[in-house]
């Protein structure tokens, strides 16, 4: 049931958000969003992208990685291929000009911001729901602060 409401909601959004081009400044979010003591997800993926629908519906679409999303992060959805414009830190243009400003032009890529706007932690690539669920803990613990992800990995936190 929750899974479903997410999916249909994140589906809402996209739809809604591909009717007119967004101009979507990270840096704003960014710090709205740690306001809220949330951390920002920049989501980048494509149209016809099968590891992209595939991490959309399952590994979004899981409940406990849904939840974690909506108590901890707020999302930002970036269709490459959508008209929109993309500020951050100095830059502004597509969001496909933009994945490729910051080295992430792989899709599905999930990028982490903290207030600053500062690239924090990214995934680039398909991520599982058990592995994508330990990322947002390693990212919303706080643990980036003080060691690599392999090394959270290895406490095993988040399992």
């Amino acid at each position: 049931m929750y899974k479903h409401r997410i999916i249909t909601l994140l589906l809402f959004m996209s739809f809604f958000f591909s009717l007119s081009a967004r101009d979507i400044d990270l840096n704003r979010i960014a710090l709205d969003t740690a306001k809220q003591k949330k951390t920002l997800l920049v989501w980048l993926h494509k149209k016809d992208c099968g590891y992209c629908e595939a991490m959309y519906e399952f590994t979004l679409g899981d409940e406990k990685v849904a939840a974690l999303l909506e108590s901890s992060f707020q999302l930002v959805d970036i269709n490459i291929n959508d008209n929109d414009t993309v500020t951050y830190n100095g830059f502004k243009g597509s969001g496909h000009d933009f994945a490729k400003h910051v080295g992430y032009n792989f899709y599905p890529s999930s990028l982490f911001l903290n207030a600053d706007a500062a690239l924090i932690f990214a995934a680039p690539g398909y991520v599982e729901e058990k592995d994508f669920f330990n990322m947002l803990g390693y990212v919303s613990s706080g643990a980036y602060k003080s060691m690599n992800y392999d090394g959270y990995k290895k406490t095993g936190a988040g399992k």
